[in-house]
């Protein structure tokens, strides 16, 4: 198109006729072009080949790019509207076709009939359809296909290859919508272009949205549409309440945390334009940035209650959101602890996306609660409170949760707005069993997961292996649209969902066996260590207690500053400044006493005096503002008693800076060492870990010496730290206890490593107990959920038949996909209750709120087979066992429900 013709167009659409322009001046018919944006705009470097820079070509091109912009956005909102008018009724023709089970065999030519190219896995030929619908796409859905536009589709993609990718990229989600279109291609020796993969994801979209309107209709017919309804029935071993189990401590244990691989890159900074989308795609289980935007103030709220200034670090992005309205977040030792174990990019990258992450609540099990997106920041702490808040709306009092930085968060929850709720639902939290040993040893023994009683053996740490898995997604999501990163996020959650329920006996099987086993081997443990240690015979909880209080008073010690700390260091730094100065003026003085001076020495020291000056008045100024504050009439001299203690503090501030130091460094060291063991690490990789060891070592040798140094200047004396002691250290927690410098923490029972050892398993004890009484109470109602499942869905596979048989048959292909897990489940629970030291319940109960039907019969079924489940390599002598197993829980749970449909049709 020449640059006329561009001309012509714009004016065309500024008098909003251009489809009744006819001919241009020229003689061109502009009603019949076609717009191409490759073609208007000239390729990269070429841009000025045809300004004359006097006709505003510039502005004219930027029109014009709008226009276009403008167009395709609207054709996508038009695409849009026109498949939601057909939606309703395409869910009936897929229903329809999934009942009849249609095949897309070719159909004869008759009048009104027409041809379309249909791609199938493993075939691409032209059928012919005949018009059933005033929708196309209904026609093809007949056939069980669909097109690639809602109103001339030129292709049709058969619903089996749309099944067959959504599976495989929820079983494996690197494998994306591009990769299946190049798939497709070559095995039918097409050449893959940009464009195949448009009309798959157009057609993968139609199809989700069908699958979520059949959902819909069955979660209708089953009675599961109320309100907050997956997550208060996603875990039946959380949620499944049965009438007179025993009680819990905590109702719900749960997990949450962020992740910043699910990111989005702004499309500000991409190249051309964002496509416009109006889908939303989230579903329930996703809080609203709307909502999440309820809690940006409460860290502000937070620090204003508490009347404390907050020392900040302007260069530490981490803590300084860019564009973040919450950005005042605690700075503590834990976090701070965390934040240096974090990567370089954790900090700097945050700027360029739009969306930055997800932050999401998980239950002990692994079940999708809450999930969000973090905007534009890092892990603010808006969205815990938000996701906590949301808990405690849903599921009321005594949760327990597991948060990184538990210790730093739980005093934003006391100062915020959610405190009186927190106190009255008592909410409950701790650090997670991985993370909490970067905690310092304060932190540890009061957040710690495996000394809060009620917490089982669960470790908290269900986050992390979520995201070992959703971190897949992260390449295919991050250069998408809102909508398709939605959709790919619920799609993966979706279908991890019901991975977990699938795995959820095996879940409490293995706890079971490694709880027993662990209770076991405990208790001769501290049969043992009682009888030789007959002086140990304080309880294990009040020396906690005592090791807590220690810990609290020597923090208190550490962490303390003075006003007169304060003085004394910005006395030194007057003097040294005052020092400075007076060498400076020397210099200056003699300036004219020195003609053999050249122009450009006398500008040095003229520069040198007056930035000396000026340090020195700055330096003075701070000094006599502290005066003024402690109401000084004399200044402290360098023997004054209140100097020499502010600077014997100042000596402990430098030992506790250099144990810091120490433990950093020992830190990467632990951390490389680990790297180093990790299997699929290249030879370049190794090589640099090798060296990093190298230099660090001779790090922490420097270290070291200052170190001792200051410990050598404590009174009294400190013992220096050698080499070999440093490289025993495994846990972090081991250097909080070096700063202590009085020596009364030798005295300490719990400081022997005897009896620091004998205490882990002594609470290693107790938490397992407690995990044997939440799995016995997940068994019975695991049961009570199968049994009751065998009830429901059959009744209502009963009743659809007769009123809508199409929703019946899809109803009935999911009961029996359940069918097959809760079989299963069943194998999995009668292996349970034949173990040694089973206590809990062998027979389903009652779940609160749900009558069981008076027709069905008792659900006590237990297999006779004294065979157990193959268990790994050893247990693999007769499979045919097994599968009667399988097929006998199977043909009970069969007759189950056809036992209350007969009822039912008697009655």
């Amino acid at each position: 198109m020449s640059l006329r013709e561009r001309e012509q167009l714009l004016i065309a659409k500024n008098q909003q006729s251009i489809t009744n322009t006819s001919t241009s001046p020229d003689g061109h018919d502009l009603a019949s072009y076609t717009m191409d944006v490759d073609t208007m705009f000239p390729p990269p470097g070429e841009e000025g080949f045809s300004f004359s820079h006097g006709a505003e070509e510039v502005s004219l091109y930027a029109d014009l790019e709008q226009i276009t912009t403008e167009r395709s956005s609207d054709r996508v909102v038009q695409q849009l509207a026109d498949w939601s008018t057909q939606y309703d009724n395409l869910t009936d023709v897929l229903l329809h076709y999934c009942h009849h089970h249609q095949t897309t065999a070719p159909s004869p030519a008759i009048d009104g009939s027409f041809s379309m190219e249909v791609v199938d896995i493993f075939d691409r030929s032209t059928h012919t359809f005949n018009h059933a619908s005033p929708f196309i796409n209904a026609t093809l859905l007949q056939h069980g296909c669909i097109g690639s536009s809602p109103l001339h589709p030129t292709v049709a993609i058969t619903i089996c290859t749309l099944d067959v990718f959504r599976q495989t990229h929820c079983v494996c989600p690197h494998y994306s919508i591009n990769a299946e279109a190049k798939k497709l291609a070559f095995l039918h020796n097409v050449c893959y272009r940009r464009q195949l993969a448009e009309q798959l994801r157009v057609a993968y979209d139609v199809y989700l949205e069908l699958e979520w309107h059949i959902e819909n209709r069955l979660q209708t017919a089953l009675g599961h549409d109320t309100p907050n309804w997956r997550m208060l029935n996603s875990c039946p071993a959380c949620q499944y309440k049965v009438v007179g189990e025993p009680p819990l401590k905590y109702s719900v244990l749960c997990a949450l945390d962020g992740n910043n691989s699910a990111k989005l890159i702004d499309p500000a900074i991409r190249r051309g334009n964002e496509r416009f989308d109006p889908r939303c795609g989230l579903s329930s289980i996703w809080l609203t940035e709307t909502y999440v935007d309820q809690f940006k103030d409460e860290v502000q709220h937070a620090h204003r209650t508490q009347k404390q200034r907050v020392s900040r670090d302007p260069d530490d992005p981490w803590i300084d959101e860019p564009n973040s309205g919450d950005s005042s977040e605690p700075s503590t030792v834990c976090v701070d602890r965390w934040r240096n174990a974090a990567p370089e990019s954790h900090k700097k990258m945050f700027a360029i996306f739009k969306k930055s992450g997800i932050f999401i609540t998980m239950c002990r099990h692994g079940f999708l609660l809450t999930i969000c997106d973090m905007v534009q920041s890092g892990e603010l702490m808006k969205y815990p409170i938000a996701s906590i808040r949301k808990l405690m709306n849903i599921f009321g009092d005594n949760i327990l949760y597991g948060y990184d930085i538990k210790c730093a968060f739980e005093k934003i929850v006391m100062w915020s707005s959610l405190v009186d709720d927190a106190k009255r639902l008592n909410l409950q939290g701790v650090v997670p069993a991985f993370h909490g040993h970067a905690h310092n040893h304060l932190c540890q023994v009061e957040h710690h997961s495996k000394y809060k009683v009620g917490a089982g053996k669960e470790d908290f740490e269900t986050c992390e292996r979520v995201f070992s898995g959703s971190n897949a997604l992260a390449g295919n999501i991050r250069n998408t649209t809102d909508f398709h990163r939605h959709q790919a996020l619920d799609e993966h959650f979706r279908f991890q969902d019901m991975d977990r329920y699938a795995a959820l006996s095996d879940f409490i099987y293995h706890n079971y066996v490694q709880s027993l086993n662990l209770i076991s081997t405990t208790t001769s443990f501290i049969i043992n260590f009682r009888a030789s240690h007959a002086e140990a015979t304080t309880p294990f909880e009040d020396n906690l207690q005592d090791e807590f209080l220690y810990l609290k008073h020597l923090a208190r010690k550490k962490d303390g500053t003075s006003t007169e700390v304060d003085y004394v260091k910005a006395l030194i730094d007057y003097e040294e400044a005052q020092a400075s100065y007076e060498v400076a003026r020397v210099e200056f003085s003699r300036l004219d006493l020195r003609p053999d001076f050249s122009a450009k020495d006398a500008a040095i020291t003229r520069r040198r005096h007056t930035h000396a000056a000026t340090k020195h008045d700055q330096k003075l100024e701070v000094v006599m503002d502290y005066e003024r504050q402690m109401a000084l009439d004399v200044r402290w001299g360098e023997d004054h008693p209140e100097r020499l203690k502010a600077q014997s503090r100042i000596t402990h501030r430098l030992y506790h800076k250099a144990v810091d130091d120490v433990e950093r460094l020992v830190v990467m060291r632990l951390l490389e060492l680990t790297k180093l063991q990790m299997s699929g690490l290249g030879y370049k990789l190794r090589t640099q870990i090798s060296t990093a060891l190298k230099s660090h070592a001779n790090a922490v040798c420097n270290t070291l010496q200052r170190y001792n140094k200051y410990a050598a200047q404590l009174d009294p004396p400190h013992p220096s730290l050698q080499w070999e002691q440093i490289v025993k250290y495994s846990f972090l927690a081991e250097f909080d206890l070096l700063c202590e410098t009085d020596g009364a923490v030798q005295a300490k029972c719990w400081v022997n490593p005897a009896y620091c050892h004998a205490s882990t398993q002594y609470f290693e004890q107790q938490r397992a107990y407690e995990e044997i009484c939440r799995l016995n109470v997940e068994v019975g109602r695991l049961l009570t959920r199968i049994r009751d499942d065998a009830i429901d869905y059959p009744l209502v596979i009963s009743h659809l038949t007769m009123e809508n048989p199409p929703l019946a048959s899809e109803l009935r292909r999911h009961w029996a996909h359940l069918q097959a897990v809760n079989t299963h489940h069943l194998v999995r629970i009668n292996q349970i209750q034949r173990l040694l030291g089973y206590t809990g319940p062998m027979s389903a109960g009652v779940h609160e709120g749900h009558i069981v039907p008076p027709q069905s019969p008792p659900f006590d079924y237990r297999p006779t087979l004294g065979e157990e489940m193959d268990e790994g390599e050893g247990h693999n002598d007769d499979w045919d066992l097994v599968e009667q197993q399988l097929e006998q829980i199977h043909d009970y749970i069969e007759g189950l429900h056809h036992h209350l449909i007969d009822s039912e049709i008697a009655t």
